[in-house]
């Protein structure tokens, strides 16, 4: 699993960022520039259904974090702690973000996000979406305090995945910014994956 990691954490992180691109470009022209809803059709998706996508980007930034968590060796309990948690709540933040887009049909507007009810699908889940976002940012940033301590990051890397995180607040639409936090984490955790095992 460790060697699986180490591999892998590099090229999972960068494809995170390409797909979150995407889905922030696919959601400009679908969702419109401002918070009003254009409801225009690109490639036959509306925009809720790029963000359907952002799940698999998360999954594959859970991938990279992993990689960059292992990198600390023997953390104390305050690492392991921040370490976990930080992978935990980013995994209930890829549910939530399901929660989020993938009721609404393929290519339609019948249902908008903004008609939906109840947790899926809805403003209720968009702030649920939102609660996450914010405990993952939490203790990610206890994460890259434990992170910055041991020498395995820079402080300016620190920063950048902390932005990164917190912009994952706004997944309706999508902001640019975590996509360049999830392309400097890819290319920290990338360098070494070339180094043999131990």
């Amino acid at each position: 699993m460790a060697l699986t990691l180490k591999r892998w954490g590099g090229p999972a992180s960068l494809a995170a960022a390409v797909i979150w691109i995407m889905v922030w470009w696919h959601q400009r022209l679908a969702h419109g520039r401002t918070q009003d809803n254009e409801m225009n059709l690109v490639w036959g998706l509306t925009w809720m259904d790029s963000g359907k996508f952002l799940v698999l980007a998360l999954g594959l930034v859970l991938v990279g974090l992993a990689s960059l968590y292992q990198r600390r060796e023997q953390p104390g309990p305050f690492g392991r702690a921040a370490g976990r948690l930080t992978l935990i709540m980013l995994g209930v933040l890829m549910v939530a973000a399901a929660l989020e887009f993938w009721s609404f049909p393929w290519g339609s507007y019948a249902v908008t996000f903004e008609d939906a009810t109840g947790l899926v699908g809805s403003n209720l889940s968009g702030a649920l979406q939102f609660l996450v976002s914010l405990l993952f940012t939490l203790c990610l940033i206890a994460l890259m305090v434990d992170l910055v301590r041991a020498k395995v990051v820079s402080i300016w890397v620190a920063l950048v995945l902390i932005l990164g995180g917190l912009t994952t607040l706004y997944l309706s639409p999508v902001l640019w910014l975590p996509a360049v936090a999830w392309l400097v984490l890819g290319l920290v955790v990338w360098p070494r994956n070339a180094q043999p095992a131990p």
